[in-house]
């Protein structure tokens, strides 16, 4: 049984593996020729967080790989969360109907107690402003695929970093691969909570911290815009102070390198003009697709097929 707490679990020859099937994965699927290796499995899928692309990839993922579905949508309401069951009593039950659990939550680190109950694997699919370690392996992927490597790359992370659970799942993965730079920009309120940032002094990781996209767009392999998560402030006033801060504008693509890529986990709100969608150095639409097939070879990792 293999749990999916964390990107910071996972060894380099693991990630290369799982990138490797994932390829296989999207291969197979292109032309019509995917194995059910999971058939007869039940995979449950509770949602105490809205989602889009998460749980409708890993929904994606399992029917393709044969496998069969029960799931929560708005498990804080329409679960017995509602009532007040704690996260350990709800995995506990959940493991006792399926093969696999997968789970998001609010609350930071409820995923670390859950896998300490759970019988069956359980895949985080995001707690909190933690981790989301699925998002970094297809973040991870989605980069292999457009740039042919993983190493002596510059790496932009823009916007509201202290509640990014994207970048902090993928920055591990990266930190695998020498020779990379990480460039984290954001407004004073946003930058990436200091203990994050005393790892890596300490891991000796190459990054600057900057305040203007401007500033680093000219050295960007990748630029990963994230949004300002209007769920994680305590109030709007704060809220309304930085959400327009940091919004990439057509005008700031001349800056960058012609094989420069653009990222987003999406939802994305106003932090990039529309008029960026159409620019073909805009990858986020790809990295949601890539999902699936990313997705596919964890369900198979988890449950060691």
């Amino acid at each position: 049984m293999k749990n999916i707490i964390s990107t910071h679990q996972f060894k380099k020859n693991e990630v290369k593996k799982i990138l490797a099937r994932a390829g296989a994965m999207e291969e197979n699927v292109k032309k019509g020729k995917v194995k059910q290796i999971l058939k007869d499995k039940i995979i449950a899928c509770v949602f105490f967080e809205p989602s889009t692309r998460t749980r409708f990839s890993f929904e994606t993922a399992a029917l393709k790989l044969g496998a069969k579905i029960i799931s929560a949508e708005n498990a804080m309401e329409n679960t017995s969360a509602h009532k007040g069951e704690t996260i350990e009593d709800t995995t506990k039950i959940l493991c006792s109907y399926a093969d696999l659990v997968i789970i998001r939550h609010p609350k930071s680190f409820s995923l670390e107690a859950a896998a300490k109950v759970a019988t069956v694997p359980l895949i985080n699919a995001g707690d909190g402003t933690n981790q989301h370690p699925t998002q970094g392996f297809l973040d991870l992927y989605t980069i292999k695929k457009e740039h042919k490597r993983l190493m002596n790359l510059n790496i932009g992370f823009g916007g509201d970093l202290l509640n990014s659970r994207t970048l902090k799942s993928l920055v591990p993965l990266l930190r695998l691969y020498t020779g990379n730079k990480f460039y984290f920009i954001s407004p004073k309120e946003l930058r990436l909570p200091r203990e994050f940032i005393k790892e890596l002094k300490e891991n000796e990781v190459q990054f600057e911290e900057l305040k203007s996209l401007e500033e680093a767009l000219p050295n960007l392999d990748v630029l990963y815009m994230t949004r300002v998560q209007k769920e994680r402030f305590a109030n709007i006033t704060d809220y309304n102070k930085v959400k327009d801060l940091f919004i990439l504008k057509k005008k700031h693509l001349k800056n960058m390198k012609k094989d420069a890529i653009i990222m987003h986990p999406l939802p994305k709100i106003n932090e990039i003009e529309k008029e960026v969608d159409e620019d073909p150095r805009a990858t986020y639409f790809h990295q949601a697709q890539n999902g699936v097939y990313v997705r596919m070879a964890l369900l198979c990792y988890a449950l060691g097929l």
